[in-house]
């Protein structure tokens, strides 16, 4: 019998370059520092680690099943040929379930993950089960297997579940109020990745028994060597992660186009590299950009590489969604910046939170939605290139993974007379 086992639900775990994959991946061998013995159960989307027990189960609809084959497939050419008829039977029924189910594709998760979750616990007995990660299944599993099983619960929600302008369809928004409304009802402890996104879901559940906490994640991103940064014959702007819907490169464009057009010579000195997905809109951006050779695709890449490529950038360029979720969140690929050691400029939207955490660490922020305020900041820090005073901020992170995960213990301790720790 394990000491001090966590039963884990992540729909995302283990994939590379998932910022819902990221928190909990980074955190799991610091837990086992800690004393914790993690159990994780994953979708079949990422490849089993080996470290700890790893359980991975399929979802049930059609609509998860093509969203998993379609990641299987990924790993290779024999499983993609493997997968192709499995992809193209279940075709007809995923048209279906969109056309009466107006949900997430990883919403059928949970049945097979609180079953995969109940057997475990029918062997061991674990001290908790804590759900994280971005898919609403993984809570509503872990809830199923806490009222069951009679364990404690402690939910984190990565992002907000609502917000004042959720586009995903009425039926989904009120799946995830509901959703909501049961971990504040049912969880031993509900945690937040800000302050912003406690206050706003507490303030919809005032009187519910769920403790609410905010605890920062921190990045532990993988270690590289000998990569350093040297000021080069261009001033790189470089951006990492995926472009689209409202997180797009109008304002930051907009911005460098007005920079230009006041000092061409600056066309030959500055560069924008793009570094993950591009969606139609952005390319549509790049494409009518009238500076040609400014701004450079660079593709996906790994973790490892964008690591690498992050501390060799003279600016990295953030850019947050413009979308009402915005001043409830951090983006992950921000923790991994700050232990990039180069200045940030950050395209924030109406997110005091992360606003004062840019600028208390030496960073540069400018409203999202603001040209003027981009452009201030793009030629202060081609100034600072000029005059090689480009140095990253000095001092230690202000958030770290080992930090969150003590921080999680402690809550742990704190709700272990809430729950009962047997499994029958």
């Amino acid at each position: 019998m394990r000491k001090r086992c966590w039963l884990i639900y992540s729909y995302f775990a283990n994939i590379d370059g998932k910022a819902a994959s990221q928190h909990i991946d980074d955190r799991l061998s610091r837990l086992k520092e800690l004393g914790v013995d993690p159990v994780l159960v994953s979708s079949i989307c990422a490849e089993r680690r080996k470290d700890f027990p790893h359980f991975r189960v399929p979802s049930a609809a059609p609509s998860g099943i093509r969203f998993e084959l379609r990641y299987v497939r990924r790993r290779g050419r024999l499983l993609n040929l493997l997968f192709f008829l499995p992809a193209l039977a279940v075709l007809p029924f995923y048209f279906l379930e969109k056309l009466l189910i107006g949900l997430d594709s990883q919403w059928s998760w949970f049945p097979s993950a609180f079953l995969r979750g109940l057997a475990f616990c029918a062997k061991e007995r674990p001290e908790l089960v804590y759900s994280t990660g971005g898919p609403v299944s993984a809570h509503v599993a872990a809830a199923m297997l806490s009222r069951l099983a009679g364990i404690a619960w402690i939910a984190e929600l990565q992002d907000p579940l609502v917000y004042g302008d959720f586009s995903r369809g009425g039926q989904a928004r009120k799946v995830n109020a509901w959703v909501e409304s049961l971990i504040f009802r049912k969880a031993s402890a509900v945690i937040f990745l800000t302050e912003a996104a406690k206050k706003s879901a507490r303030s919809r559940h005032r009187e519910a028994p769920a403790p609410a906490f905010a605890i920062h994640p921190g990045a532990a991103p993988p270690q590289v060597s000998g990569v350093s940064w040297s000021r080069g014959e261009h001033c790189r702007f470089s951006h990492f992660g995926s472009l689209g819907g409202t997180r797009n490169l109008q304002v930051f464009l907009d911005a460098l186009a007005r920079v230009l057009s006041g000092d061409p010579a600056l066309a030959g000195i500055v560069r924008l590299d793009l570094y993950g997905t591009v969606d139609r809109a952005s390319r549509r951006l790049i494409a009518d950009f009238k500076y040609p050779g400014v701004i450079s695709d660079r593709g996906k890449v790994s973790r490892l590489d964008a690591v690498r490529a992050m501390r060799q950038s003279d600016v990295l360029v953030m850019i947050h969604n413009r979308d009402d979720s915005a001043p409830l969140t951090i983006p992950a690929k921000f923790y991994d910046y700050i232990l990039a050691g180069r200045p940030i400029l950050g395209l924030v939207y109406k997110n005091a939170e992360l606003r004062s955490i840019l600028e208390r660490c030496g960073h540069f922020a400018a409203e999202a939605d603001s040209p003027d305020e981009t452009a201030s900041g793009i030629v202060e820090l081609i100034e600072r290139w000029k005059r090689q005073d480009l140095a990253g901020p000095g001092g230690a992170a202000p958030f770290t993974v080992e930090a969150a995960a003590r921080a999680l213990v402690e809550i742990a301790e704190k709700i272990r007379p809430a729950g009962l720790r047997a499994c029958s």
